[in-house]
């Protein structure tokens, strides 16, 4: 499945002139943004607008961004933050993963910086143009990276192929020659015996310690099904 909503970015910073030309950047990306300047202000956006992703200035008028990011960890929410900052010490990067932050971009920087800084956590929450999602799990077909919650799977590009095949039926059943099939299909050719391997490996991989999505089924065939 595809995901058609705009990813939303809440913006905590009081440089009007800095906000408001990272809306205008943010917004050209297709997102939707909303800032606001405080952190009290911040505590208040997030029931109402729901953000997908935060950047958060550091030294904010009411509190202290790292305050900000203990207090959402503390709470539960796993919102992605990034910081964005002026103090560019090792001690305050520091101090920034240690509350809980995602990413960390010191001013003076280009809007182009941010941007791409933001790009691969929308890739990993499946909400680019590109990206594909199935229970906690996401692909991104323009990178071909694989995301179950906030763990990339280091998939090999036939191993992607072989599970965005089986994105594709999902909770239906393929069996090896119609995953084989399909790869062709994409110009991709596996010799029937490496393909066995090769998806008992990607199962293993995808599946790891957390609920199974991969399942084999019956004599030699494959689904991907969240139940």
């Amino acid at each position: 499945m595809t995901t058609t909503r705009a990813p939303r970015i809440l913006v905590v910073d009081e440089e009007e002139a800095l906000t408001h030309v990272l809306r205008v950047a943010l917004e050209l990306e297709g997102w939707a943004v909303r800032v606001v300047p405080t952190g009290a202000g911040a505590l208040d956006a997030l029931a109402e607008f729901e953000p997908d992703l935060m950047l958060l200035d550091v030294m904010l008028p009411d509190a202290l961004g790292t305050d900000v990011v203990a207090g959402l960890r503390a709470s539960g929410s796993t919102l992605p933050v990034v910081f964005l900052t002026g103090r560019a010490s090792d001690d305050d990067r520091m101090a920034g993963y240690a509350a809980g932050a995602d990413d960390y971009i010191t001013k003076p920087f280009g809007l182009e910086e941010v941007v791409e800084h933001l790009r691969p956590l929308v890739r990993r929450l499946g909400l680019a143009p590109t990206s594909r999602s199935y229970a906690d799990l996401v692909l991104d077909d323009s990178t071909a990276e694989v995301w179950r919650d906030d763990e990339r799977i280091p998939l090999t590009p036939i191993e992607y192929e072989m599970l965005r095949a089986l994105l594709d039926h999902h909770d239906s059943p393929l069996t090896l020659g119609q995953v084989l099939r399909s790869l062709a299909v994409r110009g991709t050719r596996v010799p029937r015996e490496l393909a066995q391997r090769m998806l008992d490996r990607m199962r293993t991989l995808v599946n790891s310690d957390r609920k199974p999505l991969i399942h084999v089924v019956g004599a030699g065939g494959w689904m991907l099904a969240a139940a």
